[in-house]
């Protein structure tokens, strides 16, 4: 065999490995989407064991994880993921989901506000950043959290309303009602329960 066959044949073998592997991620992938998660783990498995540092098939893997209600398992997933891309924005916001599900705020807080410094402009990681300061307690982290998510969209109707909890926690009364109004202009239901409370 000449050396331009053998490079030749060599590519062929290449194309149809990849090819392959390509067939068992959208299998994989294509599960994930039709809500069999089982499956879609068992195939997300199969591939990693031949592409360990697949960004996509951790992070599903563990999305998959969390829909079939397995959190700790969801969790390590993305744990995995952050080995390979210590910045994968969804993995952080992933983990800081679970933290904050289990009341782990300044956990969550550190993921969220990581992922918050990955995406700048990111308003939900802003939000979900201030959302985990306040409950750990660190009202002017989570002030300067809720202030950055309105920067950044100033149409996220959630972030007014718990900027002016804390407004009225810290004593500043007319700013947390301002803040309840812009909340209830956007249509946040909770706000007109604030504005009844505190505003008249």
């Amino acid at each position: 065999m000449t050396l331009s066959k053998g490079i030749l044949s060599f590519s062929i073998i290449s194309i149809l490995f990849f090819a392959c592997e390509s067939d068992e991620y959208k299998t994989a992938h294509s599960y994930f989407e039709q809500g069999e998660y089982t499956k879609a783990i068992e195939q997300y498995n199969e591939y990693l064991e031949e592409e360990p540092t697949h960004i996509e098939s951790l992070y599903n893997r563990g999305r998959a994880y969390e829909e079939l209600g397995e959190y700790d398992k969801s969790l390590a997933s993305y744990k995995e993921t952050l080995e390979v891309e210590p910045e994968n924005v969804n993995a952080l916001m992933s983990i800081g989901k679970y933290h904050f599900r289990n009341e782990g705020y300044k956990d969550a807080a550190f993921y969220f506000d990581k992922a918050a410094q990955v995406h700048k402009n990111d308003a939900q990681a802003h939000y979900l950043a201030g959302r985990a300061f306040h409950k750990s307690g660190e009202t002017d982290k989570a002030l300067q959290a809720y202030n950055a998510a309105i920067s950044a969209n100033k149409d996220l109707g959630e972030a007014y309303l718990y900027r002016g909890a804390l407004k009225v926690y810290q004593g500043n009364e007319s700013g947390g009602c301002e803040d309840f109004n812009l909340a209830k202009s956007l249509s946040v239901a909770e706000a007109q329960e604030a504005i009844n409370q505190y505003c008249n």
